[in-house]
């Protein structure tokens, strides 16, 4: 069953539509417990009043009850919860590990039956929860059985949606394991389980590192679900490791023990003297006020404020995530715990994980919160591809120039696209020497090298990540000499950290920097053209001169802002230059001098015939009739959409990796721009 697509991401984050029975709902999202004889807050209520589009129930309370299991059977359990909108249902598996029930308490197949029977729109396998404190033997016999009850339940789920719940403990490697014997499984959701535990007693680091390695290797085109994640400032954390669904009764159990959520804590209601947020309750009464009311009603307002809490943080998640700023928000989340922060310091160790689907194209700025900043997934992006991509190794004369990467760079320092607009590479080769890393002359402009925002004053921590980027990049060209150009900004510290490989010239001023630089000697190439042929090995690694000679390319420049507009040859415009990322989208004239140039299969997307007749009327290529896309294709990156013969039908922008491409059956792969016109017959 093809249920869930994508509509947007940010890092592994996603934003998507999980399609049901009974609607689609909206991820990430966060599903209330919900006891049918015991929730003070109806399932009805926890739509209407806090919006919450889908809840979860016991399956295995609902079985052990006579008067709720006859009405579920009988009327369903949408019926017997009173809500219209999705349910998922758990199968008791964390209730046999916390009550220590026997194995017979429960069947794993009845259960799955008995799920299905009701109409859950999910339904849950009964896997085998593993204690945390217990030994890798005893863990790795758990995971085992969990499986084997996996490959059981499939075949009973009927229409209903199954989740297939990842096990493993602690251990990286059983995590690892079950998640690949999962993905060949027909599931069509993931939770994350046996993570309770560990979030109780904070151990967030645990349940990255844990998460993310079965998110490796889980089909993409499947929900994941963090089983038992409900705490407000866990949500970003969870959200960022590419978790889509969350479920909790943090907010019942939170109020019986008189304690608020926050989204940057807990807040006991004995220590208040001011209520602590703008929610309904809290506007509306005070704490001397709530110690007052008799327990049931005091527990009624809390838990209205924890849902109040705990929908609005689901709605900031999301809409970081919509403007690609989660990676600040879970920044600042995790200033709330020191255990936060390790957590954090986890889940960017996994940096290449989180690049690879992090989207390339943005636009949004990215703002200091800390050391972390210097390892944001469009920050590492940039650095490796200048590394890896910039044409030019060798020159005569190498300049650095510091810059705190506020503004424009040829605004603050104008004189030096004078100085290198008549020298080619091999004469004179300008770096900015940034608090992210090395910022070439030609990719100034590039996303993200005028979008960071850092402080007058830097962290330890982030110059020394920048001194290894520039120290790296030293090591990967040849020059005669190097001229530093002393400015008063926090990297300037920087050029004491490298061992040159010629002495060190300074230069204090642009006039001083000119005298020191010898006279153009006239055979370089125009800094429009160095700039064009840099552009293209950074987004496509090939070579247009192959093609066409870059002295042959027209370049348009825009009045309003005096950059680069397009790109034409011959009268027909071959690119446009995106002022908000300082990248090249291609028409179809652009594409066909790509192929003419060599562009790689990590570019190219292939479609099966099916999808032809409607690419080439404009229409967007669709996941399903995609035939061949590279692994190491990012959403974002600008492609060449081809038939299977290698003839060109459109260009666009992808919207899913490579690997998402051959895995979704819903949902566009590549967003067609520009298209191949149908000829007549």
């Amino acid at each position: 069953m093809d249920s869930f697509e994508l509509r947007g991401r940010d890092g592994l984050a996603r934003l998507g539509r999980l399609h049901t029975t009974h609607g689609s709902v909206r991820t990430p999202l966060l599903m209330p417990v919900v006891h049918p004889g015991k929730s003070a807050i109806t399932a009805s209520e926890l739509r209407k009043d806090f919006g919450f589009e889908m809840v979860i129930a016991n399956s295995f309370i609902i079985r052990s009850k006579d008067a709720f299991r006859s009405k579920a059977m009988d009327e369903g359990i949408h019926s017997l919860l009173g809500f219209d909108g999705p349910i998922m249902t758990d199968s008791g598996t964390f209730q046999m590990y916390f009550h220590d029930l026997p194995d017979s308490a429960i069947d794993p197949l009845e259960i799955v039956r008995f799920q299905r029977d009701i109409g859950s729109d999910v339904g849950t396998i009964l896997d085998v929860f593993s204690d945390p404190h217990v030994g890798r033997r005893k863990v790795e016999e758990d995971t085992r059985v969990s499986l084997d009850r996996a490959r059981s339940a499939v075949p009973e789920k009927g229409n209903m949606m199954l989740a297939g719940t990842v096990q493993g403990g602690v251990y990286v490697d059983l995590r690892e394991a079950s998640a690949r014997e999962l993905a060949g499984l027909n599931f069509d959701v993931h939770p994350i389980g046996g993570v309770v535990p560990l979030m109780e007693s904070y151990r967030f680091s645990d349940v990255v590192r844990v998460t993310l390695a079965a998110k490796k290797h889980l089909p993409p085109n499947r929900p994941v679900h963090l089983f038992g994640c409900g705490h407000p400032m866990f949500l970003s954390m969870a959200a960022a490791m590419g978790c889509d669904l969350f479920d909790s009764a943090s907010y019942v159990k939170f109020a019986e023990d008189d304690r608020l959520l926050l989204a940057n804590g807990t807040a006991q209601l004995s220590e208040l003297r001011e209520m602590p947020c703008d929610c309904e309750v809290c506007s509306n009464t005070n704490p001397g006020e709530l110690r007052s009311l008799d327990k049931r009603e005091r527990e009624v307002a809390l838990m209205r404020h924890n849902l109040y809490v705990t929908a609005g943080e689901m709605r900031r998640v999301r809409q970081a995530i919509e403007e690609d700023k989660l990676l600040e928000l879970v920044a600042i989340r995790a200033r709330s715990h020191p255990t936060l922060m390790d957590a954090l310091n986890v889940l960017l160790g996994h940096s290449d994980q989180i690049e690879a689907e992090d989207p390339v194209g943005k636009t949004a700025s990215i703002c200091y919160t800390g050391s972390e900043t210097s390892k944001h997934p469009s920050v590492l992006r940039f650095n490796a591809r200048v590394l890896e991509r910039y044409p030019y190794r060798g020159t005569q004369t190498l300049v650095l120039v510091p810059h705190l990467g506020d503004r424009p760079y040829s605004e603050t320092a104008p004189s030096i696209g004078e100085i290198i607009d008549h020298r080619g590479p091999d004469e004179l080769i300008v770096l900015y020497v940034t608090p992210f890393g090395v910022v070439p002359w030609e990719y100034e402009q590039v996303y993200p090298a005028q979008q960071c925002i850092f402080p007058d004053l830097v962290d330890k921590d982030t110059l020394q990540a920048a001194s290894e980027r520039l120290r790296r990049f030293i090591e990967s060209i040849e020059y005669e000499r190097v001229v530093w150009f002393n400015r008063k900004t926090p990297t300037n510290s920087l050029r004491y950290d490298i061992e040159w490989k010629r002495n060190l010239e300074t230069a204090e001023s642009a006039t001083g920097l000119g005298e020191l630089l010898p006279e153009p000697l006239g055979s370089g190439t125009h800094g429009i053209c160095r700039r064009l042929e840099a552009l293209f090995q950074y987004e496509w690694k090939v070579d247009i001169s192959k093609a066409l000679h870059v002295d042959q390319i027209e370049t348009v420049i825009s009045r309003k802002t005096g950059k680069i507009r397009y790109l034409k040859h011959d009268g027909q415009i071959l690119f446009t230059l995106v002022p908000t990322t300082g990248l090249l989208t291609p028409t179809i004239e652009g594409g066909q001098l790509l192929l003419r140039a060599g562009i790689g299969s990590e570019f190219r997307v292939v479609m099966n015939d099916d999808a032809v007749p409607f690419v080439k009327d404009g229409k967007s290529a669709l996941a399903k009739f995609v035939l061949e896309a590279s692994e190491t294709l990012r959403p974002g990156e600008e492609v060449l959409l081809l038939d299977k013969s290698g003839e060109l039908l459109g260009v666009g922008p992808a919207s899913l990796t490579g690997r998402e491409m051959k895995s979704f059956k819903r949902g566009a792969a590549v967003v067609t721009r520009h298209s191949l016109p149908q000829q007549p017959a």
